[in-house]
């Protein structure tokens, strides 16, 4: 599976790959936001009467903003577009402005017990609000989908079958964040808002940051209901 901006994934370890490149996850550095869009439509009448009804469904719209991200990160981002051919194939995407502290995370028969007070984004069933889970560090991750739900208590989350990611339980316990995961597509025409400011020169040798930074927003749409 693949998850943004860092690749196919594997297991035991917190980077991602794309066409043999290693990359590592980051955070979108200005602003990160997410908001359900309900395609409802609304017809008025006579005497002030509405008549409203659901076209479809509500999916989620996920916003990653960067200011004056590296040119080694921002052609990160652009690899991963190209790889995914922009809107064309599902991945899955972090929300980042959703993230909650636990309480604890304990170990319970290979999955991770996460204690939460709010479960209403995670869900159980395939192709439903997030299924997946991934608890962060700010340097190592580990992801799993989500196998239960204890309503505003806690979720377990399956680390064990595919151990996907890097960060070892201790760290999770005392310094882990949980965040929803979600299937989603890019919005056509991904990078096209990002423009290019300040030039680092190469020669300043910063592990390959060297060239143009570079600020923009990204869009996302989950590909199923939330």
């Amino acid at each position: 599976m693949n998850i943004f901006p860092i690749g196919t994934i594997a297991a035991a370890t917190s980077a991602g790959t794309i066409d043999g490149v290693n990359y590592n996850m980051f955070e979108p550095n200005s602003k990160a936001r997410s908001f359900e869009k309900h395609t409802i439509l609304v017809s008025p009448f006579q005497m002030q009467i509405n008549l409203s009804r659901k076209k479809a469904d509500p999916c989620l719209i996920i916003e990653y903003e960067y200011n004056n991200i590296f040119s080694r990160e921002y052609r990160q981002i652009e690899h991963f577009v190209y790889k995914m051919e922009d809107a064309l194939t599902s991945f899955y995407v972090v929300d980042w402005s959703k993230g909650i502290t636990p309480s604890s995370v304990v170990n319970s028969s290979g999955d991770w017990l996460v204690s939460i007070t709010n479960t209403r984004l995670f869900s159980t069933v395939t192709n439903q609000k997030a299924n997946r889970a991934l608890l962060w560090d700010g340097l190592n991750w580990k992801e799993g989908p989500v196998v239960t739900v204890t309503a505003n208590t806690s979720i377990a989350v399956d680390v064990d079958t595919s151990n996907y990611g890097g960060l070892i339980l201790a760290t999770a316990n005392t310094y882990g964040m949980v965040y929803p995961l979600y299937e989603c597509h890019f919005s056509p025409d991904a990078l096209s808002s990002f423009t290019t400011g300040a030039y680092i020169p190469e020669s300043a040798n910063l592990s390959g940051d060297g060239g143009f930074v570079w600020t923009g927003s990204t869009s996302f749409s989950s590909k199923y209901k939330v």
